[in-house]
């Protein structure tokens, strides 16, 4: 019996037994298996390329500390990663209010929600810095799953983080702005000063570059206007030019609030601030504003204020925080100011002192040595002609004599009596302005004044004078100025006189009106005309006892 006819080996299979086969059922299932772990392994390639997705978005928006660069940024980021066709980001201020708002893409058909969360075609997130809510991000235009809720969240989670890093570096940038500007000033004030610009005006527009304001105003109390009177010593508006602003009463106003506490006061918005009070800028639509005391020795000296236009952000903690370290370079150049008037003064003196002791002793002098030699070259000419021309000679000498004793005593501070009291103030009211005007004013006091004016008058006198000035250094562009006080018989005159652009058409001022009301009570008169070859000559004249 040969190998194959042996029965207990196993039978040869044929052709076509060779191929495998199963049965239907575990054959759908292995089928069904193969199906799913593709499908796994596509989600798992499309979940790998969102995560690559936001991985670049986080990269993008956090590859700059500019905070609206990051804000543009995450925006079309958040657009690209959720393939929605817009994405908008809107910044809320303080109190809820909209503040800046930036978007990518073409505009939807409808208006994104606050809501944050996901509704269909939109999907609302919030971006929270720490605690607090810095905006929303709206993602508008397609069919939003849970997964993309989640990249989106944790898009505004990495923005958040970025919006705070910005907002570090801009808070660090904005100090070091502002302690440039403080040392700036500080070394422009303490110069010699002979570019020309006062003190007050360099500070004003220091502040408004630095602080971002679009109106900066200096308020001071005004000694002339009475205990309840501010006067705004600088002010500069939104075309950075100078602007004349009338004064403002220190009870119900902003400035004498801050004077009078020494406290800064900082608004965000000042048409919701019911108890703001008087602003130096009335007819402008103002919204943040910042005040703060300028803190001289020992005392308030004054008020810096700044405002920004309405829609505009509020000013920040740093900003309130810097202003009041740079108001004090502003106290430091109320003094300085006072300081340089008083060194003018007190030079002014000195010269007008030397020149009174060269008049007596010399001019006098001499005038009375040719008056006797005179008188004794009269006595031997007799009568006639030549004798009436050696007279009328002496009694001139005499006469300029008279004169040159009268402008001696005029000159001397410490002549005693009133009427030198009434100099003296009369030079410390020019020596003032002189700062503000750019030169020293001309001052000439001619006749007796009178030893006793009540002292209504003398107040008066002193305002008006001031008021005067004051006009000229704002609006005349003149390069000199005379005053002149004249007491005559039983009037007293005081004159200015610039060298300016003249009034032209313009009608007087609310100062001006004062000055005409002040002459009017003592019975006087006040008269406004044009100097040859130019400028302005106002006249104030009012009855002596």
């Amino acid at each position: 019996m040969t190998e194959r006819d042996d029965p207990r080996l196993p039978t040869p299979r044929s052709d076509e037994d060779a191929a495998l086969s199963f049965p239907d059922l575990p054959r759908l299932e292995l089928d069904e298996l193969l199906t799913q772990l593709v499908d796994r392994a596509q989600e798992v390639l499309g979940t790998q390329g969102r995560l690559r997705g936001l991985l670049r978005a986080n990269q993008l928006v956090t590859s700059d500390l500019t905070l609206t660069t990051v804000l543009h940024r995450t925006a079309e980021a958040a657009r690209e990663l959720v393939g929605a066709r817009h994405a908008a980001l809107d910044v809320v201020g303080p109190t809820g209010a909209l503040v800046e708002f930036v978007h990518a893409g073409p505009e939807p058909d409808g208006t994104a929600g606050t809501g944050g969360a996901r509704d269909g075609s939109r999907l609302d997130v919030p971006i929270r810095v720490r605690d607090e809510i810095f905006g929303h991000l709206h993602l508008v235009g397609g069919r939003f799953s849970a997964e993309d809720e989640e990249l989106a969240r944790a898009l505004a989670a990495t923005a958040g983080i970025s919006v705070s890093n910005a907002r570090l570096y801009e808070s660090a940038g904005r100090r070091g702005e502002w302690l440039q500007a403080s040392a700036a000033i500080t070394r422009r004030l303490l110069a010699d000063g002979d570019d020309g610009a006062r003190p007050l005006d360099v500070v004003a527009r220091s502040m408004r570059d630095v602080a971002g304001a679009d109106a900066v105003a200096v308020v001071r109390p005004a000694e002339d206007d009475g205990p309840d009177g501010l006067r705004v010593e600088a002010m500069l508006g939104p075309e950075g030019q100078a602007r004349l602003v009338p004064p403002l009463p220190q009870h119900g106003s902003l400035p004498g609030r801050v004077l009078t506490t020494g406290e800064a006061v900082c608004v965000v918005d000042a048409t919701t601030a019911g108890d703001l009070g008087s602003v130096p800028w009335p007819d402008l639509d103002v919204g943040p504003v910042l005040a703060v005391p300028l803190v001289g020795s020992g005392r308030v000296l004054g008020v810096l204020c700044a405002a920004r236009l309405c829609g505009r952000l509020p000013f920040s903690d740093i900003d309130v925080e810097m202003a009041g370290s740079f108001a004090n370079q502003a106290a430091l150049a109320v003094e300085l100011t006072g300081a340089r008037a008083e060194q003018a003064r007190a030079a002014m003196l000195d010269e007008r002192e030397r020149i009174a002791a060269d008049l007596a002793d010399t001019i006098v002098q001499r005038l009375f040595s040719v008056g006797l030699t005179l008188q004794g070259a009269l006595a031997g000419l007799g009568g006639g002609r030549a004798a009436d021309r050696v007279r009328a000679t002496v009694d001139d000498v005499d006469e300029i004599i008279n004169q040159v004793r009268s402008t001696v005593f005029a000159l001397q501070p410490d002549a005693g009596g009133d009427a030198v009291g009434l100099r003296d103030r009369l030079l410390d009211a020019v020596a003032e302005r002189a700062v503000r005007l750019g030169f020293e004013p001309a001052l000439r006091i001619s006749g007796a004044v009178p030893e006793r004016l009540p002292g209504g008058m003398v107040e008066d006198l002193l305002s008006v004078l001031g008021e005067a000035l004051g006009n000229v250094a704002d609006h005349a562009r003149a390069t000199s100025t005379k005053v002149e006080v004249t007491a005559g018989r039983n009037r007293l005159v005081l004159d200015v006189r610039d060298d300016g652009v003249g009034m032209g058409g313009a009608t007087p001022g609310r100062g001006l009106t004062d000055a005409l009301r002040r002459a009017e009570r003592h019975g006087g008169t006040l008269t406004i005309g044009p100097c040859v070859p130019s400028g302005t000559c106002v006249s104030w004249s009012i009855p002596t006892p």
